[in-house]
């Protein structure tokens, strides 16, 4: 779309017999150069990992590309860049579910653009405070479509009457088997780290095997697919006990979106 964009733009002014203003030219290369580094990181993350992080790359480069457009045009392209900024910040730092951090990067693009279009044509340069509030009205516009959808609507289908469940009670030991490719250290395929469950969990069986759907205690029910699941592994160490090497690892299991 970008690149149609671009060259509908350029037939324009050519059929007009106008020429590219050095702003605008300026701002175009800006833009091509945002959308070169979120593809490059797109690819970066699919192969060396990090791809919780994509959709806020996405929504902050957005946010960059509509500041340096607000730097030629209107204060309050500007703020609203800014805001979209800490949008895709924010939801970060929260740790939003991967699918409501999707819906929050697609509501900016389809919904946060065109609404901040709209804003900058009504806008008044010399009024600072309707300026706050038209930020406010844009983040309001953005925000409340995806928080919404994702508070009323399932985000996996709950098992019928008929569907087989296993329930897994709180305090079951369940074992994690651990497939490790490493030309340093190698992991039997029978070894087996034995896990405590702390909730009471619940999954859905299809030919006596899970599906992937699930839900702790009486939550919701969710789907594997929707990165729901988040396992970070913060800190590798390694010590030295009774003169044998040892390595410890701190990592971090979590539902996104859920408080236990």
């Amino acid at each position: 779309m970008s690149w149609l964009d671009h060259h509908l733009t350029h037939k324009a002014r050519a059929n007009r017999a106008e020429t590219m203003p050095f702003a605008q030219a300026q701002v175009t290369r800006a833009w091509w150069m945002l959308l070169a580094l979120g593809t490059l990181a797109t690819f970066a993350m699919f192969f060396h990992g990090g791809g919780i992080m994509i959709y806020a790359l996405w929504t902050v480069l957005l946010g960059l590309g509509i500041f340096v457009f607000g730097l030629f045009s209107r204060p309050l392209i500007e703020w609203i860049g800014l805001a979209t900024i800490l949008l895709g910040a924010t939801g970060l730092a929260a740790g939003l579910a991967f699918d409501t951090a999707r819906w929050l990067a697609a509501s900016t693009f389809a919904i946060g653009l065109p609404a901040a279009g709209w804003l900058a044509a009504r806008s008044d340069e010399h009024r600072p405070v309707q300026r706050a509030l038209y930020v406010v009205a844009w983040l309001t516009v953005v925000i409340a479509p995806v928080f919404a959808s994702a508070r009323y609507a399932a985000t996996a289908a709950a098992p019928g009457p008929d569907t087989v469940t296993l329930k897994v009670p709180a305090g079951r030991v369940v074992p994690l088997y651990l497939d490790l490719d490493s030309p340093l250290l190698a992991i039997s395929a029978g070894d087996a780290m034995p896990m405590r469950l702390i909730r009471d969990a619940e999954l859905t069986l299809t030919n006596g095997q899970p599906d992937g759907r699930y839900r702790f205690g009486d939550g919701s029910w969710h789907s594997t697919k929707e990165g729901v699941l988040a396992l970070r592994i913060d800190r590798i160490r390694v010590e030295v006990t009774a003169g044998k090497p040892e390595v410890r690892m701190h990592s971090n299991f979590v539902v996104q979106g859920e408080r236990p």
